[in-house]
């Protein structure tokens, strides 16, 4: 069993993409689609199952504005691999498979017993821009951590988050709004550099990375860490 997944696409290429996490969360995701489709770039969304749910009418102003649609999981639990309950609710209302998914916590082997995860036509991606904007108060300590990443190039994927996982409205709703202000000069900046701003289905991907066992398994359930232990005597 090999587990592979993306950080970035072509070098060669001035293409970078900005994803956004855990949504659809309108407003704020009404609000980073607004930007996007006034300036004319793409955006890829890593949605949450429980979230096209109970928002699927969000779901669909992502999908109306023709940007991208990846799978985020369900729930968002940590070592809950619950891809193909998310699956479900995004076809539903998407109409087709989605291409691209995203493990919650970049937990890899949470996609160990989704077939969703592991079906021949599914890229897993990460980043390898990462500022972190969930975590920062400040917008314009949003623009420096993205547009002075020392991995921004051609093929960039960056990870920002329109959304939380969490319950609580309140804070889901607030959470964002560091982003969702720094996001006008996030684009500018990245024009200014003379990158265009796509979705993942606009890359063409190279290096994939093989999954190695790691730290963040240990607590998985006790069928995943047998998975783990496998892939772990195959990489030696």
């Amino acid at each position: 069993m090999s587990l592979k997944y993306f950080t970035h696409g072509r070098r060669d290429q001035m293409k970078v993409a900005l994803t956004f996490d855990d949504g659809p969360n309108p407003p704020r995701t009404d609000q980073v689609i607004e930007i996007l489709n006034n300036r004319g770039a793409r955006g890829t969304f890593f949605v949450l199952g429980k979230w096209v749910d109970r928002f699927p009418q969000a779901f669909m102003r992502i999908v109306e504005s023709q940007h991208c649609i990846g799978n985020h999981s369900y729930l968002h639990q940590t070592h809950l691999g619950d891809f193909d309950r998310a699956e479900a609710a995004i076809g539903n209302l998407l109409g087709r498979p989605t291409e691209f998914l995203r493990a919650h916590y970049f937990n890899f082997f949470t996609c160990l017993y989704s077939p969703v995860a592991l079906a021949p036509g599914m890229k897993i991606i990460d980043a390898d821009v990462n500022p972190a904007d969930y975590a920062k108060s400040d917008p314009q300590a949003i623009v420096e951590a993205t547009l002075g990443h020392p991995n921004l190039a051609g093929g960039s994927i960056i990870d920002l988050h329109d959304g939380r996982e969490t319950d609580d409205d309140a804070l889901r709703l607030a959470s964002p709004l560091p982003m969702i202000e720094a996001l006008h000069d996030i684009i500018d900046g990245l024009r200014a550099k003379g990158f265009e701003l796509v979705g993942l289905d606009e890359m063409e991907f190279v290096d994939p990375i093989e999954w190695r066992p790691d730290g963040r398994g240990t607590f998985a359930s006790s069928a995943a860490r047998a998975a783990i232990e496998r892939l772990g005597r195959q990489s030696t």
